[in-house]
């Protein structure tokens, strides 16, 4: 046997198989690149809000994130509703994502509604449909029930899913961290590292498969954004303390009046708002809304996003 000429073709063959292994990873780097594109601020009163976007005609949509995810919690949802003809908009609430604004400002979901609003006003510009999920759904119900927001909102169909509902959040995942941000000691307990393990943690156990769904890529979007900027993290300590169920308390009682389209969309096998208690109570209160489950965990979008775009269209079509 010739043992020189078999390690020749052996080191070939793993050299193909390098390239080859490169490719496909340069490929999906460049696909991600692609879904996920550079956030892009507008600029309204104080603030610069942080946005996403996908699409440059078609229906508006506007999709809402919540904790502690940012805008990449739509990464894969948005190209492809994208692909369906829809103009996604996804803007970053302040605390939660690269948004900037004073560090007095309101941080409750009513704040947030307010600055979503603005965004819509001065961004999308016409009717729109809406999707909130998590606390984006609870700043959702506030935009269309608040007796000022609601008037000021162009919402023409309304998606609500896995969403703060009445007093049923913060989760008791969420608690230690509220009492953390509120402590005289806050700055010094939310160092990089603990907010880098607070927020992989988080994210971790809202998903069926997490060492499968966070990738390299959207861990590192999510770590820019809490550990490793020291204004966005003031921000997210600062959202923490804001966290108060009072605003859903008072705005879930009256989605019974939103009398537009309206879906619930749900994770199945989410733990932190399961479909058999917010899930069905928000149902109780919009018994005319469609009701769509999905075999997900909290942060769905993530883990079945063409499940998600289908469940829009066929909404939006009916």
């Amino acid at each position: 046997m010739d043992i020189g000429n078999t390690m020749n073709k052996i080191t070939t063959k793993l050299t193909l198989l390098i390239i080859a292994m490169a490719a496909v990873l340069f490929s999906h780097a460049n696909s991600f690149a692609e879904e996920i594109p550079g956030r892009n601020y507008a600029k309204i009163g104080d603030y610069e809000i942080a946005y996403r976007e996908w699409g440059t005609s078609g229906t508006p949509i506007m999709v809402i994130h919540g904790i502690p995810l940012n805008t990449v919690l739509w990464s894969k949802v948005g190209p492809l509703l994208a692909e369906q003809g829809y103009h996604v908009f996804a803007p970053g609430q302040l605390g939660l994502s690269h948004t900037k604004g004073p560090f007095d400002a309101d941080y409750s979901l009513k704040g947030q509604a307010e600055l979503m609003t603005r965004f819509a006003e001065e961004v999308i510009g016409k009717p729109y449909i809406l999707y909130g999920h998590d606390l984006g759904g609870g700043v959702a119900q506030i935009m269309v029930t608040d007796a000022d927001l609601k008037q000021r909102n162009e919402v023409s169909k309304i998606i609500i899913g896995n969403a703060a509902v009445l007093d049923m959040w913060p989760v008791p995942e969420a608690i230690a961290a509220i009492e953390a941000a509120k402590s005289a000691d806050a700055k010094a307990i939310f160092t990089p590292e603990k907010v880098g393990e607070m927020v992989t943690a988080f994210a971790s156990a809202g998903l069926m498969e997490p060492s499968k769904t966070l990738s390299p890529e959207i861990r590192a979007d999510l770590l820019a954004n809490y550990a490793e900027n020291d204004e966005t993290r003031q921000h997210f300590i600062n959202y923490l303390k804001a966290m108060d169920n009072k605003w859903t308390v008072e705005a879930s009682p009256k989605m019974v009046m939103w009398n537009r389209p309206a879906m619930l969309l749900w994770g199945v096998n989410d733990k932190f708002q399961p479909p058999y208690t917010s899930g069905v109570a928000l149902a109780r209160i919009m018994p005319h809304a469609r009701w769509e489950y999905l075999q997900g965990a909290h942060f769905y979008p993530l883990e079945v996003p063409q499940e998600v775009v289908n469940a829009v269209v066929a909404f939006d079509q009916q």
